[in-house]
């Protein structure tokens, strides 16, 4: 049902400065989005394959240690951010977990509107509020999901709303942190709140209108649902496997891919044992009517919270074959490449420190330690677990970026890990149940925590590695660029460009905080911009500054703009 916006929900507040003549504005079209101009970072990853990666070039190699700094904004939000905004038509807009969509005039720096969303008193039982991660664009309009369970359209001129749906219940632990993606006039979202219960659910809207299309539950609810019988039954019916993260769209295939999180409960001693479908699995839906066309699940029966991230769609030349392939990475310590058409498994690769998965079947399911996987007789015995990568993961939110220049794939990660006791836990409606209780660890043998990487994914190899000095966590997603350059970024505040071909390091500034976003970058009347959000105090800085002995700045996040001079 669409529902209709009242004062009391919100609030729009145009900027400060008024503008010295009209902007030209163009709508946004599919085409464009399909295809978009090189200077474009129109949608969350620039482009449906989610690759990360701008073929801008005026910012290379030669010329990239002369960025400065154009203008710098001071946001709301210091807990939990980690934006990544999107520009069009000379704007930029970035979303705040407290509630607000900032749209900036890119050149000047200047505030053209904000959209301010009057929450609930109790909006913290929302697993998303406070983490807001970015918006979509399409045609004349942003869609913005909220905290508090709603799927809202503004007109990206003005921030006007034009119009809301409810998505769902806030109370439960729903709502929405990750954007949204538009294709072919639908608005495909997921939602946040599996760690406290919450079922999962993707769904499509009409763009135009904010009607459901069609919805795919991540989880069974019923035992004739498929997958009930992966679920052996504990003391809550199954939960969990929130499709929260990034979004990818084959038009050709016309699939859509999305990620699932952990199980509800998380350990398998209160769950009860079997692979727990669809949580921890990559899903690729039709996109005209959220049928399943396959899934691979990552961690089956999973324990230690290991969610699947976004699939970065490519095509490879693998074996002498070219393949319509999808490369994900995610908490597990491990790298996948699967055929993005049928889900086959084509092999694995190891991206940070894991001890629980000792390799992969011919099929493509993870072999683990036995060692690692707790009984009942686990439960309140005093065991600890010494568990390899810690429940943030080898990587996070930090996304990859894929260059079809260099044939690589870069990202950050990082090496911890915890020790687990698995406890007795009476379960108590939109509470954590997890039947475990963790301790954050250096991996054993390491001296530094953060790497970034640059892997071949065919050979499934290493091409280079950069770790700073101290072994800093790295934080910020990657971006690669046509100028032979790659942006990362770190929890101490360095924001750092290398040389996508060998890694080595060519430029890097300190910021106000923790690199928390993603750099993206564009173009405005022919001038080539980075733009990057920084001070969001994310989880890997909070939770793995303490080994590498850096200061956790407690300001604001700051939104930040470079170019050369």
């Amino acid at each position: 049902m669409l529902l209709l916006a009242t004062l009391a929900q919100t609030v729009v507040v145009t900027g400060g400065i008024a503008q010295s003549g009209p902007r030209e504005w163009e709508s946004i079209t599919q085409e464009r989005l399909l295809d978009p101009d090189d200077g474009d970072w129109m949608s969350y990853r620039r482009t449906y394959d989610v690759s990360g990666f701008s073929p801008l070039d005026q910012i290379d190699r030669t010329n990239v240690d002369q960025l400065r700094l154009v203008w710098a904004y001071s946001m709301r939000d210091n807990s939990r951010w980690v934006p990544t905004p999107v520009v069009a038509n000379g704007l930029m807009y970035v979303a705040e977990g407290s509630g607000r969509v900032v749209a900036f005039e890119v050149v000047s720096g200047d505030v053209e509107w904000i959209y301010e969303r009057a929450y609930p008193e109790d909006i913290r039982e929302s697993q998303a509020y406070l983490r807001a991660r970015g918006v979509a664009h399409d045609g004349d309009r942003v869609y913005w999901g909220t905290a508090d369970s709603y799927l809202v359209a503004l007109d990206a001129r003005t921030g006007n709303l034009i119009w809301e749906v409810q998505t769902g219940d806030y109370q439960t632990g729903e709502g929405h942190a990750h954007p949204p993606l538009v294709a072919d006039n639908k608005v495909f979202l997921g939602h946040a709140g599996g760690d406290i219960g919450a079922r999962g659910r993707f769904r499509a809207f009409d763009a135009d209108t904010g009607e459901l299309l069609w919805t795919f539950n991540t989880v069974p609810s019923k035992p004739d649902d498929e997958g009930w019988e992966s679920w052996s039954g504990g003391k809550v019916p199954p939960g969990g496997g929130a499709p929260w993260n990034t979004i990818s769209y084959d038009p050709e295939l016309n699939l859509v891919y999305f990620g699932t999180g952990q199980p509800y409960p998380w350990a398998s001693t209160l769950r009860g044992p079997g692979d727990a479908l669809f949580t921890n699995s990559i899903i690729a839906l039709d996109a005209d009517t959220g049928r399943r066309a396959w899934h691979f699940q990552l961690a089956p029966d999973d324990t230690y919270d290991r969610a699947a991230f976004e699939s970065v769609l490519v095509d490879l030349v693998i074996r002498g074959e070219v393949r319509k392939a999808l490369i994900s990475t995610s908490k597990i310590g491990w790298g996948v490449l699967l055929d993005r058409e049928t889900g086959e498994f084509i092999q694995a690769f190891k991206t940070a420190y894991d001890n629980v998965i000792t390799g992969w079947t011919e099929l493509g399911r993870p072999i683990y330690d036995p060692e690692m996987i707790p009984t009942e007789a686990d439960v309140d015995s005093g065991r600890i677990f010494n568990v390899c990568p810690f429940y943030h993961g080898g990587r996070d939110l930090n996304s990859p970026s894929f260059s079809p220049i260099t044939g690589l794939y870069y990202i950050g990660f990082n090496n911890a890990c915890m020790d687990v006791s698995f406890v007795g836990e009476d379960y108590e409606p939109g509470a954590r149940y997890r039947g475990l209780t963790t301790s954050v660890t250096m991996a054993p043998g390491f001296d530094f925590v953060g790497e970034f990487i640059a892997f071949d994914p065919v050979r499934g190899q290493r091409a280079w590695v950069y770790r700073t000095e101290n072994g800093v966590a790295m934080t910020a997603s990657a971006l690669a660029t046509g100028g032979g350059i790659v942006f990362g970024g770190t929890a101490d505040r360095r924001l750092f460009a290398l040389n996508t071909q060998n890694g080595e390091l060519l430029w890097e500034t300190r910021l106000n905080g923790d690199i928390s976003g993603a750099p993206v970058t564009f173009a405005v009347d022919g001038k080539q911009y980075l733009a990057v959000g920084a001070g969001g105090r994310i989880a890997q800085t909070t939770s793995y500054a303490r080994f590498t002995d850096s200061d956790i700045a407690d300001g604001s996040g700051v939104i930040w703009v470079f170019a050369l001079p």
